[in-house]
Parts: structure tokens; C-alpha cells; sequence
């Protein structure tokens, strides 16, 4: 990565609660190194998801049946010569093994990407990706896919958002709740670019992903400008919509609309946190940062991530904010909060999930300057009692037993590409199932691991 300018003068952290950092410093540990006593009861160690004649994976993205925990589904882009698919994994022992389902019915691998998936409360998995072009110019269509048998099979899929001339971007699935008569509520946002409508979209349906409503603009001021966008519904009709934008100032703006009816109709667009930028330039390795966003099943707690890289000083952050919900959106989110910062390790592509007890979990990639080598971290909170209150964060949880190299990722002949996201997702029982691509191979292959919260 030679072009990356480390700049490590051995500044540290702010934001970390007191009684950790006097307890690092006894130890003359910085905060992306600590470890964290009985690791091993924690991490029940990682797991290869991907074992087949792909020549690489990445950006993968999880999710568990809430009607069997054991079950879980995972989701990458996956390469095929020079041509890239999708294809599904799943689990029927809680994440132990996985079996290659292939790529996703129907699927010619061109540009596909940007999976996402999530399960319904009847234990129905949804997954949609771009169906691409490698053009120039690119073209692409969301498509989705439905199992009802935790991810054995697929239905033929069916069009969620159609680009038209143009391409629809980084699709973000999320489900609200339906009852014995409706089905729940799919909402999908994505930004739509290339079009006479650019910008950030939401497409709904309401007859369990038969049919999708046209996709409406969700801040038409920012136009194209906005991207990256991510969903989170809530069980009570609430809904939130959070993307980033250039700031006037140069910087990154994470961005949020909200809905309290079912996505009905939406807040005016509102400020999360400003960043100067969401991660540095890697030269000739390419893994670019996002926001994050949950909401918690049982209502209450709505929580943001987002990374934040300081050119000037070599500062890397990791952001957290959170909010009750929709209601009276701009004044309800609090002023970011600082889970990890330094100068001697990058945080990139956030993700962040809420437990059952309101327990905060977000993971990110670690990039020591040191080695250049990468891990994968994962910050746990204290329950959280109200939104209103700041999350407490001990030392974080190192996810990964070996660390790896990123320039390992798959080579495109312009860069190494190790994709733009990874996954995270909760379980009941204090359960965090990370997912990430890792090197540790010699190529670009995806890795999870079963997190468990014991109490002392």
C-alpha cells in the first residue's frame, strides 16, 4: 500500500471510558491491540464459509432465521474468471458449517453485486443484489430472491427497482413486522444513478415481495451526490433511511430520513455526524468505508456507524450515534460518540447490530500501520437502558486468529479488491455472528465467527 502516508506519532483515544484506558495504560497497551480477558470463551474461533472453484469472494452480508437461530444466510459477490456473480451459503447448525448453495437462480455473472439479505418474522429469507453490465456504460437492475426453506432452494427472482439507461447502487434490505393476516412490510433503499432522477430511493411491498411500489426519491437536493445508502425498520412502523454526502466544507456528511408509518411518507433529510473523510486512500489495495445502521427487533433504539479519517492529523475514528426512533427525528440522535480512535490503526467499513438486551455491537476492520496487516475488531456495549443514554464500550474483541494481508485481495489489474463492506448480525442468547473477507488463504475468501456474551 505504498502510496498510503502512515503519519503514526502515537496520539490516543478519546471518547473510552476511563476505567478502560487506566486499565490499558497500566498495561502500555493502545486501544486497537487490548485484548480483552477470556477472549477464547468469547470467540468460538472463525470459521470458512466459502470452499469452492470461485476465484474470490467478497463483501459478504449474513443474516439469522428468527424463527430457528441455527439457521443463518450468507450472501457474496463471488468472481468467475472476469465476470462477477452472487452466490448463497447457508448454515443449519448456528454458523459451525456451510454448505455452497451457487450462485443465485438464474444468475450470468457480468457485474453483479451489492448483496443484501434479511429473514421475516415466518422465517422467509429475501435476497436481492445489482444485476450489472460491466458496460461502459453500466446498467443494472435489484433484483430479489426468496427462500422458504432457510436457503436450501430459491424462487425464480422477480424486479425490485429497474435502472432503466442508468444503475441501481448498494441495494439495503430490511423487513418491518406484519401480522397473521398482512405479511410484513419489505422496504428496499438504493441510490439510482445515471438517470433523470439520481439519488437515494426506497422501493416497499406489501404483498411479501410479489410486487414492489416505485421507488421514491428520498432527498432530491442531494441528487447523485448521495450514495451509500442503508435501511433499518423498526416494529412499529418506523423506518430510517441513512446515507452520506459531500459536505460544504470538503467532508462527509452522514445523512438520515425517517418514517413512522410504515413508509408512508418520510422526514426532511437531517444531519447525523460530519466526518472529514470516511477512511484514507490505500493505494494499491481498494476497501472502501460506509455508514451502518440498526434498529432494535423489540423498538426503542436506532443506532449509526460510520468511520471518520483525519488527512492532517492521521486520526481514524470509529462514530456511534443513536436515537429512540422516528419520532421528532433531529432532535432525538445524539451527538456522536467516540468508540475507538488513533493513529497507529485505520478502522474501515463499519457494521453495526443490537441483541435482544440492547447490547451494541460494531465490528470493523482493523488496519495496523505497523505490519499493514488487517484484523477484525468487535466492540460490544453494555445494555443500552434508553436511548437517551451514551453506550458504554469495554476493550474490543479481537474477532480474528490470525491477521492478514490485504494486498492479497483479489487483483483486478488495477488494484486488490477486498469489496466495500462486510457483515454483522444478532442472535438471541447475547450471539453476534460476524462476517468479513479475509487473505488468510493467499485469496480473498469469507471468514465468520460465533460471538458469545458471557457474563462474569
Amino acid at each position: 500500500m505504498g502510496a498510503f502516508d502512515r503519519r503514526v506519532s502515537r496520539r490516543v483515544f478519546a471518547g473510552v471510558p476511563v476505567a478502560v484506558l487506566s486499565w490499558m495504560a497500566a498495561r502500555n497497551l493502545p486501544l486497537a491491540a487490548a485484548p480483552v480477558r477470556g477472549e477464547e470463551d468469547w470467540v468460538r474461533g472463525n470459521i470458512r464459509v466459502t470452499d469452492d472453484a470461485f476465484a474470490a469472494c467478497i463483501e459478504p452480508v449474513v443474516a439469522v432465521n428468527p424463527l430457528d437461530p441455527r439457521n443463518l444466510l450468507a450472501v457474496c459477490r463471488v468472481f468467475v474468471g472476469s465476470d462477477i456473480g452472487v452466490a448463497a451459503y447457508a448454515s443449519f447448525d448456528g454458523g459451525d458449517t456451510w454448505r455452497a448453495r451457487g450462485l443465485l437462480p438464474g444468475l450470468v455473472p457480468d457485474f453483479d453485486g451489492n448483496p443484501t439479505v434479511a429473514f421475516d418474522s415466518r422465517g422467509r429469507a429475501y435476497v436481492c443484489c445489482v444485476v450489472a453490465t460491466q458496460g461502459p456504460p453500466r446498467h443494472g437492475d435489484v433484483l430479489m430472491w426468496r427462500s422458504d426453506d432457510g436457503g436450501r432452494g430459491f424462487r425464480p427472482s422477480t424486479t425490485v427497482i429497474a435502472g432503466g439507461p442508468g444503475l441501481v447502487d448498494h441495494p439495503s434490505l430490511t423487513i418491518g413486522t406484519g401480522s397473521r393476516r398482512t405479511s410484513a412490510p419489505l422496504y428496499l433503499a438504493a441510490g439510482v444513478y445515471g438517470t433523470a432522477a439520481d439519488g437515494v430511493v426506497v422501493a416497499r411491498s406489501t404483498d411479501g415481495g410479489r410486487t414492489f411500489q416505485p421507488p421514491r426519491g428520498l432527498d432530491p437536493a442531494a441528487g447523485a451526490r448521495a450514495i451509500a445508502p442503508v435501511a433499518a425498520a423498526g416494529p412499529d412502523g418506523s423506518l430510517t433511511v441513512a446515507y452520506v454526502t459531500p459536505s460544504p466544507s470538503g467532508g462527509v456528511l452522514l445523512k438520515a430520513v425517517t418514517s413512522d408509518d410504515h413508509g408512508e411518507t418520510f422526514t426532511e433529510p437531517f444531519t447525523v455526524a460530519e466526518v472529514p473523510a470516511m477512511a484514507p486512500g490505500l493505494g494499491d489495495v481498494t476497501a472502501k468505508s460506509g455508514p451502518a445502521l440498526a434498529a432494535a427487533a423489540g423498538g426503542g433504539l436506532v443506532c449509526a456507524a460510520v468511520t471518520g479519517f483525519d488527512d492532517a492529523t492521521g486520526m481514524s475514528r470509529l462514530l456511534l450515534t443513536t436515537s429512540a426512533g422516528p419520532t421528532d427525528p433531529a432532535a432525538s440522535w445524539s451527538e456522536p460518540m467516540t468508540v475507538a480512535a488513533g493513529d497507529e490503526t485505520v478502522c474501515l467499513q463499519p457494521q453495526v447490530a443490537i441483541a435482544d438486551d440492547h447490547r451494541i455491537a460494531v465490528s470493523v476492520y482493523a488496519l495496523s500501520l505497523a505490519t499493514l496487516r488487517m484484523d477484525v475488531l468487535l466492540h460490544i456495549s453494555e445494555p443500552v437502558r434508553a436511548a437517551s443514554t451514551q453506550p458504554v464500550f469495554g476493550p474490543p474483541l479481537r474477532v480474528t486468529t490470525r491477521d492478514f494481508d490485504p494486498r492479497q485481495a483479489i487483483d483486478t489489474g488495477s488494484t486488490h479488491w477486498l469489496g466495500n463492506y462486510q457483515g454483522l448480525t444478532a442472535a438471541p442468547g447475547h450471539v453476534f455472528h460476524p462476517i468479513w473477507t479475509d487473505t488468510r488463504t493467499g485469496r480473498a475468501q469469507i471468514f465468520t465467527a460465533t460471538v458469545h456474551r458471557h457474563h462474569p
